[in-house]
């Protein structure tokens, strides 16, 4: 009776054990990760796509613990237009042209035929771009929208800074001063809108690009055109006998960027979207971040040159804000001329932002350039993703953080830099020693000058040195025009 007890005891224990074995292999949320994933071409669309949050390298968007951010700069893409006028010339008005040679006989009807399958809604699609001399390089209506939302998530998001601002910058063009009217619209006072311009040396900083001779689109058009034949020829084959007209590789390239343009100027997401793959999509982005890479990224010896000028401008703009917190009423350590102005904005264009993320380095892969962009077929393992970058109001910003550490004595307080992109922490590559992995203060001022000094010879790697004569008794000579 007893050896039976224990047979009994010992069964019982081995189903009990067998049943914890179990239930230690299902996670305390059963849900998968993947659970009702769903693939969205347009967080894959660089620079054409409508504004979204990065989730970067997933640490926290808010402030370390013991942190606060006490100073904060932006650097800011104007929202989304109807096309840029190259990406229109090349590739979607050579497509539009041929669709409107579908449209039926009758005068009166607004219809197309001949478009089948996963085509045929281009029988009744109204082209969003119907007024392209007024339109390109505009911002639309929805993006006017989507300023003064990035506008309130920053104001959420630096309640105590961004009612400091007394002006922010844009350059001239009427996409940039647009954005920055939109954006001030929601802010609790009122902030000035100053237009630089080529003969300040702001303009370096802000537009280095516009200031920058040397600089050229055209580095990566060949790697672009390459891959493009690669990769379209297959979707022309699988989309030919739903179209009534024939597809060229240029067609397919200006179908994908309608899906961005179109999606940004209406607010949703265009059925052109739909139409592709999410492998054919990838491909998309790949070709994007290729040319882009040898145009503003690490395969061009410039883009250094013409990202550590606005990091340096920041970098003496932090330095001068010694005392953390200002308190009203403390005399000592007072910032001479200082107007209490502790969050800064300046409004760009698409190329400006890899420029600095290529000079700190924050999208560099560790393998070679060679190996990271073959134009055979796409490299998965990249880290130079620029749908993460510069999307409509793609951003980078540096956050001044002031630390307790473990400690609540304010004599203990530590300074940090911490690099934003599309609202998530971007840990620099070389300085990631602080809270939240962000850069002590004096390290990341010893980059920037480190930088400075191989990087800082800006008019000479640009050509601007060279004298230009404009006749009249004016030249320009180092991108200032003197007599």
């Amino acid at each position: 009776m007893v050896q039976l007890q224990c047979q009994l005891a010992r069964i019982a224990i081995g189903q009990l054990l067998l049943q914890l074995g179990t239930a230690a292999q299902i996670p305390l949320f059963p849900e998968s990760h993947t659970e009702g994933y769903k693939f969205d071409p347009l967080l894959h669309l660089p620079g054409i796509s409508p504004y979204f949050d990065a989730i970067g390298s997933g640490l926290s968007h808010a402030a370390p613990k013991y942190c606060e951010v006490t100073a904060a700069s932006y650097l800011i893409r104007h929202a989304a237009i109807y096309a840029n006028d190259d990406d229109y010339e090349q590739y979607i008005e050579p497509f539009i042209k041929k669709l409107n040679c579908t449209y039926t006989s009758s005068l009166s009807s607004k219809n197309r035929k001949g478009w089948k399958g996963p085509l045929s809604f281009f029988n009744k699609w109204e082209n969003p771009i119907n007024d392209p001399e007024n339109q390109l390089e505009q911002i639309t209506p929805q993006g006017i929208k989507d300023s003064k939302k990035v506008g309130k998530h920053l104001l959420s998001r630096y309640p105590k800074l961004v009612p400091t601002t007394k002006r922010i910058y844009a350059d001239k063009k009427a996409r940039t001063k647009d954005t920055a009217a939109a954006f001030v619209k929601v802010f609790p006072q009122e902030v000035e809108v100053v237009e630089i311009n080529l003969n300040r040396s702001s303009f370096h900083a802000q537009d280095p690009h516009k200031a920058c001779k040397a600089f050229s689109k055209k580095p990566g058009n060949g790697e672009l055109e390459t891959f493009m034949s690669h990769y379209t020829i297959p979707i022309i084959g699988r989309l030919q006998r739903f179209s009534p007209v024939k597809l060229a590789e240029t067609d397919i390239m200006g179908l994908q960027q309608l899906c961005g343009y179109e999606s940004a100027i209406r607010g949703k997401k265009s059925d052109i979207c739909d139409v592709f793959t999410d492998s054919e999509w990838m491909a998309y982005e790949y070709a994007w971040d290729l040319k882009y890479s040898h145009m503003v990224g690490h395969g061009n010896p410039l883009s250094p040159y013409l990202g550590f000028p606005w990091l340096n401008t920041t970098s003496e703009l932090m330095s001068k804000f010694h005392a953390p917190r200002h308190d009203e009423g403390e005399g000592e350590g007072d910032i001479p001329d200082d107007d209490g102005q502790r969050f800064f904005l300046a409004f760009t264009h698409r190329e400006v932002p890899p420029f600095i993320a290529t000079a700190l380095g924050l999208f560099n892969s560790s393998n070679a350039f060679a190996e990271e962009f073959p134009t055979d077929r796409i490299n998965w393992s990249r880290s130079w993703k620029m749908a993460e970058l510069i999307p409509f109001l793609g951003h980078v910003g540096i956050e001044k953080l002031t630390c307790k550490e473990v400690s609540m004595d304010q004599k203990e307080e530590k300074e940090y830099i911490r690099v934003i992109a599309n609202s998530a922490p971007r840990p620099i590559p070389r300085c990631q020693g602080g809270p939240g992995a962000s850069c002590p203060f004096d390290e990341f001022t010893q980059i920037v000058r480190r930088g400075m000094e191989v990087y800082g010879d800006f008019n000479r790697v640009c050509g601007n040195d060279e004298e230009e004569d404009f006749g009249g008794g004016l030249k320009m000579v180092g991108g200032q025009c003197v007599k």
